[in-house]
């Protein structure tokens, strides 16, 4: 067989985790379908975030995971992978929990991350590795693309948004603008302290902005409390906590003139529709975790934090350095987001992801 009739790559993804890692592994999966033709692409995700990757389903094949957090899930995927054979396996997630999932999965080239990245014990389950570099994490995922000879993303990879997500949006904002504000992270140290956050939305018109104000979160009782303290603080304020579907998630996030977030899957779904977005960054890099390559509206003070409060050098740490200190988000203050709120405001729209 000629290289010309070589048959297609049979690749296995392995990408779990949050929502904002499944949103920033779409490009590296968009990278496949576009440079590598007629690949066989099986992608095991969360089941709870298979609606992200829908769209894919007619060239992907979507295998649902939860967790795993049992041993009859991991039963579950060595009987449905036993009699299975890639030709490449992506190990594009080193953490314990899925590290035992790559022994499971037959390949004769597995690929994970070089020998700093490949946390708990990964480099024991694979057999090839990404270069190092000190880069965002989405381009660390394209890393593995390019052992394949896949490059960029040619084609659009942000999922297209549901018509009906659309309409519960507009019915919601009544067709005005509105900046989106979302306060909590999946970690508390990443929060952005509530008295400032109500601060913000008090003084809002500071920037110019006479739209509203939207407040999202999950269902938790913390999430509610404070998104409703804030959404309280604005005139035009609403909070929609606990309210929204992923779908409407999306929706909300795609249509909101500016977001302002801490480090959160929002951030990610935002910037991945050209939303300028106002990230809130001293726990880790913005360069790391932030908009990817559209940081410039950041309020980052992840240097000040490595310096006050782990007395380091932020030069000399590590680029994947968590700087875990209740205090390192107080560093932000009101007046700075005020400022990149208003400098997002003027950005123009429809820059996208491609």
């Amino acid at each position: 067989m000629t290289s010309s009739q070589a048959a297609p790559l049979r690749i296995c993804l392995l990408r779990l985790s949050a929502l904002g890692d499944v949103v920033l592994t779409l490009p590296l999966v968009q990278a496949l379908l576009d440079h590598l033709p007629g690949v066989r692409l099986t992608w095991l995700i969360e089941r709870r975030w298979l609606p992200v990757a829908a769209h894919l389903a007619d060239r992907v094949e979507l295998y649902a995971v939860d967790g795993p957090r049992t041993l009859a899930e991991y039963r579950r995927i060595r009987s449905d992978f036993a009699d299975r054979e890639f030709d490449v396996l992506l190990a594009a997630q080193a953490k314990l929990r899925v590290n035992l999932l790559y022994p499971l999965i037959r390949a004769p080239r597995k690929i994970g991350f070089d020998s700093r990245r490949a946390r708990e014990g990964q480099w024991l389950f694979v057999n090839e590795r990404i270069p190092y570099a000190d880069q965002h994490l989405a381009d660390g995922l394209l890393a593995f693309g390019r052992q394949l000879a896949a490059g960029e993303p040619t084609t659009p990879w942000a999922p297209p948004l549901a018509a009906d997500a659309l309409a519960w949006c507009a019915a919601l904002t009544g067709g005005e603008r509105y900046i989106l504000l979302n306060p909590i992270s999946s970690k508390a140290e990443r929060d952005w302290p509530l008295a400032r956050q109500i601060e913000l939305a008090r003084r809002l018109a500071e920037t110019g902005w006479q739209g509203r104000l939207i407040v999202s979160g999950g269902a938790s009782e913390r999430e509610r409390e404070w998104s409703a303290a804030i959404a309280a603080a604005h005139p035009a304020g609403l909070s929609v906590a606990g309210q929204t579907d992923l779908a409407q998630l999306f929706a909300l996030c795609a249509g909101s003139t500016v977001l302002v977030s801490p480090d959160s899957a929002p951030v990610h779904i935002a910037n991945a529709y050209g939303v300028p977005v106002v990230g809130l960054y001293a726990v880790a890099r913005s360069a790391l975790s932030g908009p990817w390559r559209a940081g410039q509206y950041c309020v980052d003070r992840y240097a000040k934090a490595v310096r006050t409060l782990l007395k380091q050098d932020p030069h000399a740490v590590d680029w994947h350095r968590r700087v875990h200190h209740p205090d390192a988000m107080a560093l932000i203050s009101v007046e700075e987001v005020l400022a990149q709120i208003q400098y997002a405001m003027s950005a123009p729209r429809g820059r996208g992801q491609s």
